[in-house]
């Protein structure tokens, strides 16, 4: 389910509701969150849901054998049957015979089977690894401490990155060892690709379960013997398929605690960051796409043939406004998480800080896309050893977490590059000493640093959005030997200041004032007239084909 369809309102006024209505009692509030969240989920694809219910189990019984040591037999027992009833809900059923309408009423085709061709083999082989999994843990349980601990990490941390990495990754390697094979042999092998649908949101909730073991591991955490309050944790909707990626020290604990009351001041803040949200993806970003689309559009087919645009200011127009676009879509569906997580009782964590305000690829990277830069810094680059291996330790240590980070972003080589890119700023800011954050840089430089800072970015955003290697060769062609404007760059760059100037006013203001929250520091009149363009401009201007999210597609 999008956060701008038509289905959502509908959607959040009946969880709210009920919701509020069990407030006497988290632990139903929780157990109805879970059910919401699968139904928020499973609006794309309900065969995908088994793969968070795989998720929550491994990592729910991995963190009591961490924490505790063993895993009762009423846990386990708890646990095999939230996986075999998943299992019976989510993959017997033949759901591509099932059309499902605004209000989730099921229209079934009768030429159809209702059950799924391989449902049947599939039960019996999870009912067979779930009754292998409880032979496996009394013995698991009887190993000494320290064993036990690495082989639950093992499995909890394998088995996450296996379904991530055979979902998100098999046929990028394939195609990848395809290729070799073919050029050294001269024989291109048969298709050896699976044609997998990636599932929304998989690399999201794959790390976050991952983060709640391995921080079960280092003892910066506690384990929680509540299935339904940890299979809420992984699941809430707000956060479920694009972020932020939650650390479970900071968010489990709001699902086992009452929530706080909705307040004058946090109903305030959050209708705002739902509206702010909208705007942002709804009149900036999918405004943005038609420029960005246009530009990038011709050269998306990695088999065709193209010549060298001869006005490279268009093409430099299209990646300011690819700029724009990612950040209004990403930032934008943060705002609505955190918004609506709001409404119903928990604190998200800041996912972005005004990025195009850095001054330096370090200071950007604290202020974009913050779980996953903070994730990569506590459990990638630290445990490689950091700053702590010397200089050419650390630019080795930084290469390769971007790297990885590119790779965490999507299957193919222009994301790698975009990691590698950024990778590379990094160094070579820390090889020439360049510290941008000093307090005693003056206006002008920072200002300089920031300019600077912002076309670097939109030089990865280049490679981030070409969908091959060789539309990163012509725009760069373009670019530097063609820098000339024509009607198209002046009617591209229109567009994007028409669609853009308030959302770039508004990020000015929220850096001169130093506060993000720029409503409640505002007059009164002031916010007034900002609601007004708000609201007024969500009516007239969004974009109602209801886009997907950038970001749902890594």
């Amino acid at each position: 389910m999008l956060f701008n369809s038509i289905e959502f309102p509908i959607f959040l006024v009946v969880v709210l509701c009920i919701y509020w209505a069990l407030r006497s009692s988290f632990r139903a509030q929780n157990l109805m969150l879970l059910g919401a969240s699968y139904v928020f989920y499973g609006w794309w694809d309900v065969r995908f849901l088994f793969l968070i219910v795989i998720s929550t189990a491994i990592d729910y019984l991995s963190g009591l054998l961490i924490d505790k040591g063993d895993v009762p037999l009423r846990k386990r027992v708890a646990a095999s049957c939230y996986v075999m009833l998943s299992a019976v809900a989510f993959l017997l059923p033949n759901w591509s015979a099932v059309n499902f309408h605004l209000f989730w009423l099921p229209d079934a085709d009768p030429s159809s089977s209702l059950v799924s061709e391989n449902g049947p083999w599939m039960l019996l082989a999870i009912a067979a690894a779930i009754v292998s999994l409880n032979i496996g843990i009394p013995f698991l349980e009887a190993a000494n401490r320290e064993t036990r601990r690495r082989i639950a990490l093992i499995a909890s941390v394998g088995g996450n990155l296996t379904i991530l990495g055979f979902f998100k990754y098999f046929d990028f390697f394939a195609e990848s060892l395809s290729s070799v094979v073919g050029q050294v042999t001269g024989s291109p092998p048969g298709e050896i690709t699976l044609g997998l649908i990636l599932p929304v949101g998989i690399s999201f909730y794959t790390f976050q379960t991952m983060s709640y073991t391995i921080d079960l591991y280092r003892g910066k955490t506690e384990s929680t013997d509540r299935l339904i309050d940890f299979a809420a944790y992984v699941a809430f909707f707000p956060q479920l398929v694009a972020g932020p990626i939650e650390r479970a020290r900071k968010l489990l604990p709001q699902f086992q605690s009452k929530r706080p009351r909705l307040d004058m001041d946090r109903l305030r803040s959050s209708v705002w960051l739902i509206s702010w949200g909208l705007f942002k993806k709804m009149v900036v970003a999918d405004n943005m796409a038609v420029v960005v689309n246009a530009t990038f559009g011709p050269f998306d087919d990695p088999g065709g043939t193209y010549a060298v645009p001869q006005d490279g200011l268009t093409l430099m127009v299209g990646v300011y406004a690819f700029a724009l676009q990612i950040y209004g879509d990403f930032s934008g569906y943060t705002d609505i998480a955190r918004g609506v997580a709001r409404l119903l009782g928990f604190d998200l964590m800041l996912n972005f800080n005004l990025p195009y305000f850095a001054t330096s690829p370090s200071d950007f990277w604290r202020r974009w896309h913050i779980s996953l830069s903070s994730w990569l810094r506590d459990f990638l680059y630290i445990p490689l050893g950091g700053n702590r291996g010397g200089g050419w330790g650390t630019y080795r240590n930084l290469t390769i977490v971007m790297l990885l980070g590119g790779l965490w972003h999507g299957a193919g080589w222009n994301y790698l590059l975009w990691g590698a890119y950024h990778g590379a700023l990094l160094c070579i800011y820390r090889l020439a000493g360049f510290r941008s954050e000093r307090e005693d840089l003056s206006l002008p430089s920072k200002l300089l640093f920031g300019f600077i800072m912002f076309n670097l970015t939109c030089i990865g955003w280049l490679l981030f959005r070409a969908q091959n290697v060789e539309t990163i060769r012509i725009f760069f062609t373009g670019i530097f030997t063609s820098p000339y404007a024509s009607a198209q760059t002046w009617l591209d760059l229109q567009h994007i200041l028409f669609y853009g100037w308030f959302l770039i006013l508004f990020q000015i203001a929220q850096a001169i004032m130093g506060e993000l929250d720029l409503m409640k520091r505002l007059p009164w009149f002031v916010r007034l007239n900002v609601w007004i363009y708000i609201l007024m401009s969500l009516l007239v201007f969004s974009d109602t084909s209801s886009q997907e999210f950038i970001y749902f597609a890594f």
